[in-house]
């Protein structure tokens, strides 16, 4: 029989995509909602940094969408279940499901009313705090998937796009849409995520990196500047100044001059500005505990005093004063929450290695059941491979890869030079590097492009060189989900999915055959599969065999090809080609010592005998991930949890034929 091991939770984290500072009545807290499986609302005091209530929130991992009202108290939505909560003096309660959609992407609060922006349906919804009642906008843009962005006065809400960015302002009154014309940002692929209205200009942010200003009478563009994903304009001490971190460092836009400048402080804590908000602070902030505290040179002193207070994606939390430079930092005091198993791998150490959902990534020995490291902040990891004993891995966002050496010494950072460290980024327009394998001393990687574009690339990387080769749209607009090498050739798997948002390209999926030495495509084809019960979407992964065969999943679908005539030697299709689940995440093929294939196919667990084509199902579970370690037993992980099935010397012995 089989013995079905829980090992529990492997990664750990602390970071969220979403916090407020709100007033209380008697003083200035942070509310962050941290992720995990559940995700967890955390209050704490601005000053002090004591925790003040903690619960978890149902139904959810993750919650991008929160914002405070005017009396303190705050709302929030998360990605799974449309559920929109309030948080007061009363704790966390549900107040109702939205009518737009399950993910609550971004919300904001005026005058009453709390607005929010959905996915996948690309809907605005509006809740009045009165009444209680809900109002559905509707779809804003036809076509796209995302409303991210998110501002209203009196009279219209103003609503940001994606994957492809457009500006929709739509009357509160009437529900009559209208498409601002803004030039350079509508129509371009990315998203704009957040919107501001300051003094009769429009502020618009694209892909949380930048925003471009805009008087908001002619929508004419009179600038632009880089920042950390949140700014707010300055209320008492420096009217016309528009305040935002980039970096480490504080910036402001100048309103009179349309232009933006540095200020001299430049200690600010790494990491995406969840929040950022004006506090008043009686006297000076003392050090507390965990805190540190850094003064900006040349600051001059000025009548009155005006303190920001800022949070990061990362549990950071800052008090900058204005009057002198002074900040302080400190680290919230999160509690750690385990997330999401996303991805999976055996090293050539025996060590799995697994990647979390956001962020995160664990080493587990699987010989004494022991986590050895945890890296809470690492990104999130599509793909891995392993080469020459270390670690590759290829990261979503923007696909920057990172590499991990189990021999050195850990320092992990942004660099070639860390452990876990940088390697590069691959470019192109390429988001999430799925397919990872090793050959001929290189590092290979397929890819998923960026939101709403379609068209992978084939990356290289030699470690001696220290150098990726990157080669986009091998087959146009189809990414890759499957590499493969052999004798000096890699054979490649396409998908017609692009990146979130976009529309899928023309199929059928296809196959590919690239010399590396030439740096050239030698063939493309779609594999020729008897009884097949509709055309490829997805091709993936491949794997050289240990008979000299390439083999390939389709969902249900298990092939093996004569690497030579490219002819398809044996097939069987196991399930229906349904592709119900991830569009995106490869079918796992890997081979045992006991010399079968265990696989994914149509995310069920099995093994198949690489002879005669007959399986048996070794799980009831629906299964993304899964790793044989060095002892042949199986691992595959369920949510946040990692499973282990012990298997007789037989696997077949469970089972009759199939």
């Amino acid at each position: 029989m089989v013995e079905v091991q829980n090992l529990g939770t492997m990664i750990q984290s602390r970071f969220g995509q979403t916090a407020a500072i709100r007033f209380d009545g008697e003083r200035y807290t942070v509310c962050f909602a941290s992720n995990g499986v559940p995700a967890v609302l955390q209050e704490f005091d601005l000053l002090s940094g004591e925790l003040l209530f903690r619960e978890s929130i149902p139904n959810t991992d993750c919650c991008w969408g929160m914002c405070a009202t005017e009396n303190g108290d705050i709302y929030l939505g998360g990605i799974n279940d449309g559920v929109l909560y309030r948080y007061s003096s009363d704790g966390l309660m549900p107040i109702g499901t939205n009518p737009s959609d399950r993910w609550v992407w971004q919300l904001y609060s005026t005058h009453g009313r709390v607005f929010g922006g959905t996915y996948p349906g690309a809907k605005v919804f509006e809740y009045n705090i009165e009444t209680g009642e809900f109002h559905d906008y509707g779809i804003v843009k036809e076509g796209q998937d995302y409303v991210r962005g998110l501002t209203a006065d009196e009279q219209s809400i103003y609503a940001g796009i994606g994957a492809a960015k457009h500006v929709v302002r739509i009357d509160r009154t009437t529900g009559e849409l209208e498409e601002l014309d803004l030039v350079g940002v509508s129509g371009s692929q990315g998203f704009v995520d957040r919107l501001w209205v300051i003094d009769g200009y429009f502020f618009v942010s694209c892909n949380y990196t930048e925003v471009r200003v805009f008087r908001l009478d002619t929508l004419v563009q009179v600038g632009a500047f880089p920042y950390d994903n949140m700014l707010i304009n300055s209320r008492v001490r420096h009217p016309g100044r528009v305040y935002f971190k980039q970096g480490r460092k504080l910036c402001y836009w100048d309103i009179a001059g349309e232009s933006w400048s540095e200020t001299e402080i430049c200690t600010l804590p790494e990491g995406r500005v969840k929040a950022l908000e004006w506090v008043s602070v009686d006297g000076e902030p003392g050090a507390e505990s965990g805190t540190e505290i850094s003064r900006s040179d040349g600051q001059q002193a000025g009548t009155e005093e005006s303190t920001l207070a800022l949070v990061t994606v990362n549990a950071q939390m800052a008090l900058i004063r204005l009057l002198d430079g002074q900040v302080i930092i400190r680290s919230l005091d999160i509690e750690p929450q385990p997330i999401l198993i996303h991805c999976l791998e055996t090293g050539d150490d025996g060590k799995l290695y697994i990647g979390g959902y956001q962020r995160g990534f664990s080493l587990f020995d699987p010989d004494i059941d022991e986590i050895q490291h945890n890296f809470e902040l690492f990104p999130q990891s599509e793909g891995m491979t392993f080469l020459g004993g270390v670690a590759y891995f290829g990261t979503y966002t923007h696909a920057h890869m990172f590499r991990f050496d189990p021999m050195r010494p850990i320092d992990f950072g942004t660099t070639s030079e860390h452990n876990p460290g940088w390697i590069g980024e691959l470019g192109h327009a390429q988001d999430r590097p799925f397919a990872m394998t090793r050959g001929g001393g290189r590092v290979i990687a397929g890819t998923v492009p960026d939101y709403g574009l379609r068209g992978g690339a084939l990356a290289m990387y030699d470690p001696a060189a220290g150098q990726w080769e990157v080669y986009p749209d091998i087959v146009p607009e189809h990414s890759i989900q499957g590499v493969a090498y052999k004798d000096g050739l890699i054979y490649g798997g396409t998908s017609i999915w692009g990146g979130l948002g976009a529309a899928p390209a023309e199929g059928p999926a296809r196959m590919f055959i690239w010399d590396v030495a030439k740096r050239m495509k030698l063939a493309e084809f779609v594999p020729e599969i008897p009884d097949m019960d509709r055309p490829p979407c997805m091709i993936g992964e491949l794997s050289a065999g240990p008979d000299g065969l390439i083999w390939g999943a389709i969902d249900g679908t298990l092939f093996a090809m004569d690497p030579m005539t490219t002819r398809i030697v044996k097939s069987r299709v196991f399930f229906p080609s349904e592709y119900k689940y991830s569009k995106y995440r490869p079918i796992y093929l890997r081979w045992g010592a006991d010399g079968y294939l265990y696989t994914t196919l149509a995310r069920r667990l099995i093994v198949v005998d690489p002879v005669t084509l007959e399986y048996m199902q070794l799980s009831d579970a629906i299964v993304g991930n899964m790793a044989l370690d060095h002892h042949g037993r199986l691992y595959y992980a369920q949510n946040k949890e990692l499973y282990r099935l012990i298997l007789p010397e037989n696997p077949f012995s469970l089972n009759p034929d199939n």
